[in-house]
């Protein structure tokens, strides 16, 4: 561990000056300088420590999901074979026995029907039946011997065609599929190669193409893009709807000033803003304002008072105007 001294040292201080230090200074600052070493190391081990534990958790996640489909594997076999071998092979020996059992008692009722019609015949003759010899079955003849291990069982090529049909217009479903959710991509492996691995995981082809590439997720993420592009529609929409009204709203307060100017125009000859409508000359008014001293007289006023007067008079003037059109 490195001492005071030392990063004293080592940053240029003099020895002298560092043998003149306080002991006092010089230990508290080397426990400090321990202390955070201390620290240094704790916080390492700390984050090593950590590390190990999320690595651990990994592995122990892997191991969990590689025992998972273990699992799930086991039981799809063992589901595979109690519904397509053990329930098959019990309906099929149950179906056989009461076949047996039917023609058994139907030879049981045949023979019967024939002893007694034997019976009655033999009795026309005045024969007695018990002593009336009986017929003898010939002895059953010799079964063909049994094939030799490994013989060839051909199935019927009805079954092959169904199955071969099947796993076509499988493979077609599959592909189609996979087309209409990925932009038209092909599948990322071959359809030989799919089936294998379905058929190693003990599901159908379908099943295992929808888990491998994850196609509910697909058809979601497709919905949910058309359902955000049709509401982004429909805004747009709005939007432009509320753009043309503001527009013919202020296209038709246009029209309204333009004709409410026009008719000003008219009446008021070419200076609207200094010429009034016949009639409407207010001198009178005014001269009696002036004298009454109610008014200023403009003769005393200075220019920019007549000025400020003129300006005041007009717009009075043209906000009657626009008042008496409306």
């Amino acid at each position: 561990m490195i001492t005071i001294a030392e990063v004293l040292r080592q940053s240029g201080v003099p020895q002298e000056t560092i043998d003149a230090l306080d002991a006092k200074i010089v230990s508290g600052f080397n426990t400090v300088l321990t202390t955070a070493s201390q620290a240094e190391a704790s916080a390492a081990a700390a984050a090593t420590k950590a590390e190990a534990d999320r690595k651990l958790a990994e592995e122990q996640a892997a191991a969990a999901k590689a025992a998972q489909d273990a699992a799930e594997l086991s039981k799809r076999s063992v589901d595979e074979f109690w519904q397509n071998t053990y329930n098959p092979g019990i309906a099929s020996w149950e179906k056989e026995r009461a076949a047996l059992a039917k023609a058994a008692s139907d030879a049981a009722a045949e023979a019967a029907f024939y002893k007694t019609q034997r019976e009655s015949y033999l009795k026309t003759l005045n024969i007695d039946p018990s002593t009336a010899p009986v017929f003898t079955a010939p002895a059953p003849t010799t079964p063909p011997p049994e094939k030799t291990p490994g013989t060839p069982t051909f199935v019927d090529p009805n079954v092959v065609v169904s199955r071969v049909g099947d796993g076509m217009y499988s493979i077609m479903n599959i592909m189609h599929e996979y087309s209409t959710l990925y932009n038209g991509q092909q599948l990322p492996i071959s359809p030989s190669e799919l089936i294998k691995q379905a058929d190693a995981q003990k599901l159908s082809p379908m099943d295992y193409a929808a888990r491998t590439f994850k196609f509910a997720e697909k058809k979601e993420e497709i919905r949910q893009a058309a359902a955000k592009a049709h509401d982004a529609e429909i805004a747009a929409k709005a939007v432009a709807a509320n753009d043309e009204a503001h527009k013919a709203e202020v296209k038709r307060i246009q029209d309204e000033f333009n004709a409410k100017e026009k008719l000003r125009a008219e009446q008021g000859g070419n200076n609207p803003d200094v010429k009034l409508p016949p009639g409407s000359s207010k001198f009178a008014d005014l001269q009696r304002a002036t004298k009454a001293g109610e008014r200023k007289d403009p003769t005393r006023m200075t220019p920019q008072e007549r000025h400020q007067i003129t300006r005041d008079t007009i717009h009075k003037a043209i906000e009657e105007r626009e008042q008496a059109v409306a």
